[in-house]
C-alpha cells in the first residue's frame, strides 16, 4: 500500500530567480510559496540567483508553511537531479527552520 503525501514541494530555478511552492496533493492548491522575484528580496539581495538567495527563499518558505499549519513536505527528486548548490542550500535551510522532508 502506497502512503499518500499530503504536501508536495516544487522547486524551480531560472537564470535570474529561485522559486519554491508547497502544494496540497489532493487538489493541487498552492498553500505556501516564496521566490526571489518578490520585490523586497529583489532590492535587499545583491543577487537573486545565487546560493544565498536560495537560503532566504528556504527560510521564508518554512515560515509561511508553518503559518499555514504544514508540518512536513515531500520532495520528489527527479531522475538524475543532483543534490548540491542552490537546491541543497534551500532544502537545508528549510529543514533548519523546522520544516522537514518526508
Amino acid at each position: 500500500m502506497q502512503r499518500t503525501k499530503p504536501y508536495i514541494l516544487k522547486l524551480f530555478f531560472s537564470n535570474q530567480y529561485s522559486y519554491a511552492q508547497i502544494l496540497r496533493s489532493s487538489d493541487g492548491n498552492i498553500l505556501a510559496a516564496a521566490s526571489t522575484i518578490e520585490k523586497d528580496l529583489r532590492t535587499e539581495l545583491p543577487s537573486t540567483s545565487d546560493k544565498e538567495a536560495s537560503k532566504v527563499v528556504g527560510k521564508r518558505l518554512a515560515e509561511r508553511a508553518k503559518a499555514a499549519g504544514i508540518d512536513a513536505v515531500y520532495w520528489d527528486r527527479k531522475h538524475g537531479q543532483k543534490y548540491h548548490g542552490k537546491i541543497k542550500e534551500l532544502l537545508q535551510t528549510m529543514q533548519a527552520e523546522g520544516l522537514p522532508l518526508n
